[in-house]
């Protein structure tokens, strides 16, 4: 096959990553191209890949629409996978109109506002999505008009650096909590810091929080930091190599209002780390609370009284359950395993 990845982000993310990891894993038997938006961060798709780029101004970028065409044509392209609202239109009109496949990665769950246009989008335009978590298949399913549509899941997978970073759960300064992921109001970091805000001195003592990201809501979470007196508990490290701070985790949290499944939580996981989070998206169906993670409603009050429940368990069976995780995410989340069926699931199309 002859495949064109679309991806419009202006920022590296977990569907980037997932655009760069699925790319890696299907060039060895396929024509790979990509197309994206923001030259800056080639090197993380892959600077092996032919790469092309457009500026996804709007939805209704014509400009854009006529890169996608030229580009199909010139390659002979059989299938796109698009990734980002921008694309999910532009390059389904293109497919329609030179009559070749289209299909849709979607991680996260959406909701149609506009009848007409999500009908448009999310069924005619193109023919077939992939979701990273059931309960996002569940809630296209529920719309009448998405009921037939080709809707499949398929894990995030997690590449093999995950594995050989193994945690220690040590941290000189207090029990380390970390908290990785784009600073936007949907990731939960604020309700986060609140929590903390809510518990006794003594455990706010016992801990260190250190949030890796960067984001629109940085300067507020700063506000809210410096409000709540947290300078010497919270800490904001920019945007940052995850892995030597999962090494000394103690926990792992992440409290997002809507999600797919989050590849830092799998990360996190992978490392052994023990995971506390919301079931805003796939979390439940691979987490079974108490077992090899902790799930938890999105409020301060009740994620503070979580946190305490932790902070006071034995270290043994923190470990323990922080090795379940690592186990959950090796028999669900293999590397491999995605590309094939992501491969598999275009071989229906093209």
């Amino acid at each position: 096959m002859r495949i064109l990845f679309i991806c419009s982000a202006k920022v590296w993310g977990g569907n980037e990553k997932w655009v760069a990891n699925t790319m890696e894993g299907l060039q060895n038997r396929h024509d790979v191209f990509f197309l994206g938006r923001a030259p800056h961060l080639q090197e993380q798709f892959g600077s092996n890949i032919p790469s092309f780029w457009a500026p996804f101004r709007s939805v209704f970028d014509w400009e854009t629409r006529k890169i996608i065409q030229d580009i199909v044509q010139e390659n002979e392209i059989d299938v796109i996978v698009s990734t980002k609202k921008k694309e999910y239109f532009l390059a389904g009109l293109v497919a329609r109109g030179m009559r070749i496949r289209h299909v849709l990665r979607l991680g996260i769950v959406r909701k149609m506002r506009i009848p007409f246009w999500s009908r448009l989008v999310y069924q005619r335009l193109n023919d077939g999505i992939i979701v990273n978590a059931g309960k996002i298949k569940n809630q296209l399913h529920k719309y009448r008009w998405m009921k037939n549509h080709p809707v499949k899941v398929i894990y995030n997978g997690l590449d093999e650096r995950c594995r050989k970073d193994k945690a220690t759960n040590e941290e000189a300064g207090g029990f380390l909590i970390v908290s990785t992921g784009m600073l936007t109001r949907r990731k939960g970091f604020n309700v986060l810091i609140d929590a903390i805000a809510g518990l006794p001195e003594q455990y706010q003592r016992k801990l260190q929080l250190h949030i890796l990201g960067e984001g629109r809501e940085k300067e507020n979470l700063k506000k809210q930091i410096q409000f709540n007196r947290l300078q010497d508990v919270v800490c904001l490290e920019g945007f940052n190599d995850p892995f030597p701070w999962l090494k000394r985790a103690g926990l792992f949290c992440l409290l997002s209002r809507n999600e797919g499944v989050s590849n830092a939580l799998l990360e996190a996981m992978s490392c052994g780390v023990p995971v506390l989070t919301t079931d805003a998206g796939g979390s439940g169906e691979f987490i079974n609370h108490g077992e090899n993670g902790f799930l938890t409603p999105g409020k301060p009050h009740l994620v503070a009284g979580q946190l305490k429940q932790i902070l006071d368990m034995p270290s043994a069976k923190l470990l323990k359950i922080g090795n379940n995780g690592e186990q959950t995410v090796k028999a669900l989340f293999n590397h491999k395993r995605m590309v094939e069926e992501v491969e598999s699931f275009l071989h229906n199309f093209a």
